[in-house]
């Protein structure tokens, strides 16, 4: 009896502390390792992954190209891996338009891997140019950190496009430099180009983004848009006694809103070498510069009295309430429309008006007005049939006034069209009259912009009227 009892309590022992506590430390080693293999997959989007490829064929590096391809695929003769290899060892310069491909999908019983199709190629060959269009397939590969890799790069069509060989190095696409900071700018363009905000916020410095918000916010803001760099004329200056801080100045950088250029601006890029373990070079500053060749110059002395919208008399000092800052960014916006106006550069000056734009066209005639209203269509119907009836074309402004404050400007000022037909050598037709605009800053980009335009026509008149 005495036995059995025995053997019972001996069976009854409680566990031992240390199977408990290894019992614990083994399930807390499980929960650390799955949180690991979370937090280590990668979030890169296959957007963002399409920028990284762009990147690597523009840049010229082989080095680039291979570390985004699985490696077993590398070795496959039919996957378009050798061929790229070949041409990037051959010194061929690549333009690729992430924006022309055809379809993207999802392949059927991979949850892992797409399909992106028809990706436009610029491929310059040695006194010729080839047009190429790929199919890239991708997959996300790896068990601790998952990214995205090439497992086919193939060329499913080409051609040739006859071309004379550029001696011009401002047409040259990727810029001839050893700075270190060009992988970072190259990044930055893919971003802006793939209008992709998140690698392009990945490649600020984070406290700088903090410091310098306005930048940060501008170039962010300005993404909504389509752009086209030009890295041509870029210099590349490293800052003196600041080693790991260069500048990158003069990037030209072209806004388009579907098939309408809104305009043409300089950009600086300040970057500089951040980190306490792993130093990265990181964008420190984006500063998005004035218009280009479209803004108007203005006078070293702005109370001289010269206009500077056309270059005649404005009747002295700015005139008008607007603060100076208005005043300067409406003669400029103004520059561009007379430019392009003269230029008959219809998609540049319709870029000027609001798609709310309300236009207005009064003649006055023996004391009688008569009003017709248009729409932006149309008004860019008829300004396409001024274009067409008219080989040269000027217009003259001048009595310049603005009003208003940092957001709205109510303009008005004297016009004067004149109108020449290519057989012609004197202005078959003109006109004059009174022009009152009202701009206002576009909450969505942040440009400004003509909401509505009244036109006042004087017929038989034999000055211009007083304002």
């Amino acid at each position: 009896m005495n036995n059995t009892q025995n053997r019972q309590n001996q069976s009854k022992k409680p566990i031992p502390r240390s199977l408990i506590w290894g019992g614990g430390i083994a399930a807390i080693v499980i929960a650390f390792i799955v949180l690991l293999v979370v937090l280590m997959s990668s979030t890169e989007t296959p957007t963002a992954f399409l920028a990284k490829w762009k990147n690597a064929l523009e840049s010229g590096s082989v080095k680039r190209y291979e570390v985004l391809w699985v490696k077993s695929a590398r070795q496959r003769p039919d996957v378009g891996y050798q061929e790229t290899v070949q041409l990037l060892t051959g010194g061929v310069n690549f333009e690729v338009d992430l924006g022309g491909a055809t379809q993207t999908f999802r392949v059927p019983r991979y949850p892992n891997r797409y399909r992106i199709e028809g990706i436009p190629l610029t491929v310059n060959l040695p006194g010729e140019t080839q047009e190429q269009f790929r199919n890239l397939v991708i997959e996300k590969q790896g068990f601790v950190q998952q990214r995205w890799k090439i497992i086919k790069d193939e060329i499913v069509g080409s051609d040739f496009v006859a071309t004379l060989p550029s001696t011009d190095p401002a047409q040259q696409t990727t810029p001839q430099t050893n700075s270190p900071v060009l992988p970072v700018v190259l990044n930055w363009k893919s971003a802006l180009e793939s209008q992709d905000v998140k690698t392009y916020t990945d490649l600020w410095d984070k406290s700088s983004r903090k410091k310098r918000v306005s930048s940060f916010r501008r170039a962010t803001e300005l993404m909504s848009q389509t752009h086209i760099v030009d890295l041509a004329e870029a210099t590349y200056t490293p800052v003196p006694r600041q080693k790991n801080r260069h500048i990158v100045d003069d990037i030209s950088v072209t806004l388009q809103s579907g098939d309408s250029i809104i305009e043409t601006h300089v950009r600086t890029l300040t970057i500089e070498k951040k980190g306490f373990f792993r130093r990265k070079w990181k964008i420190i500053n984006d500063q998005v510069g004035d218009m280009g060749s479209n803004a108007i110059a203005l006078a070293p002395d702005v109370t001289s009295g010269a206009n500077t919208v056309s270059g005649e008399a404005s009747g002295g000092t700015f005139d008008g309430n607007a603060p100076l800052d208005t005043q300067l960014k409406v003669r400029q916006v103004l520059g561009k429309w007379q430019k392009a106006w003269e230029d008959k550069d219809l998609r540049t000056y319709m870029s000027i008006y609001s798609d709310r734009s309300r236009i207005t066209r009064v003649t006055v005639r023996g004391g009688k007005e008569t009003s017709v209203h248009l729409t932006k269509r149309q008004l860019r119907t008829k300004m396409k049939q001024l274009n067409d009836i008219y080989a040269e074309i000027q217009v003259s402004i001048s009595n310049l006034q603005v009003n208003g404050d940092r957001a709205v400007a109510d303009v008005q000022f004297l016009q004067k069209f004149a109108g020449t037909r290519a057989s012609g050598s004197r202005p078959a037709y003109s006109d004059y009259g009174t022009k009152r605009l009202n701009l206002m800053v576009d909450p969505t980009d942040g440009h400004w912009r003509i909401y509505s335009e009244t036109w006042s026509r004087y017929e038989d008149v034999p000055e211009f009227p007083k304002m």
